[in-house]
């Protein structure tokens, strides 16, 4: 088994950085196990790695949470992971609007991507290059039409015309590149508050209200 010098070992491969210093490495293997879950096989193919560690498995938490029915995030301001269980009982939108928060990643395929989200609303070409931009209406009304490519629907969102919108950027590898989520939440008097959910090419994270 190859062998990898790991610094701060944690076993969640969640987007994050830190400076690793010679002090803090540890020599860890690369352990190419098989899983089941609740008897079932799993492949978890290329897309993440197992380590073992003076006889510790470390599993991705991702990869753990998603066969458990949650999802994971971190959140680099406050050096906080969370784990959110998979909505019971929502509505479509909500559950799509959780799983742009906790499932979708940088790097992603478009196979794993429409898995979650299915076909996108819209394609946006950039520049006539390979890379696009793929936009989702969720939560959005039968009739409901919006021209922009790129820009987000906010008096849609605002008066109720979809839930919400996604949009992802793909690289020239047709990877996630980046993507930005704009969601509502209805207030105890019924208003109507939007939210941003974004993540950057470089794997930081911003969200906030929009005002």
């Amino acid at each position: 088994m190859k062998k990898f010098l790991l610094g701060m070992m944690c076993g969640a491969a969640l987007t994050a950085s830190t400076t690793l210093y010679a002090a803090d490495g540890v020599w860890a293997l690369l352990f190419p196990v098989k899983f089941q879950f609740d008897g079932e096989s799993r492949d978890i193919g290329s897309r993440f790695t197992v380590l073992n560690y003076e006889g510790h498995t470390y599993v991705p938490l991702r990869l753990m949470t998603e066969e458990l029915g949650a999802g994971a995030a971190y959140d680099q301001k406050t050096r906080t992971v969370s784990v959110v269980k998979e909505p019971v009982g929502g509505t479509e939108a909500e559950r799509k609007v959780w799983a742009a928060q906790y499932r979708l990643e940088r790097g992603m395929g478009s196979k794993d991507v429409k898995r979650w989200f299915g076909d996108p609303s819209q394609v946006t070409w950039i520049d006539s290059s390979s890379q696009q931009i793929w936009r989702y209406d969720l939560g959005a009304k039968t009739d409901y039409r919006f021209g922009s490519l790129n820009e987000t629907d906010v008096q849609g969102l605002k008066r109720g015309d979809l839930d919400a919108q996604l949009f992802i950027r793909w690289n020239g590898e047709g990877q996630v590149d980046r993507y930005d989520l704009w969601y509502t939440s209805r207030a105890d008097n019924g208003e109507r508050h939007i939210y941003t959910h974004i993540v950057y090419p470089d794997g930081s994270t911003a969200g906030a209200l929009y005002e």
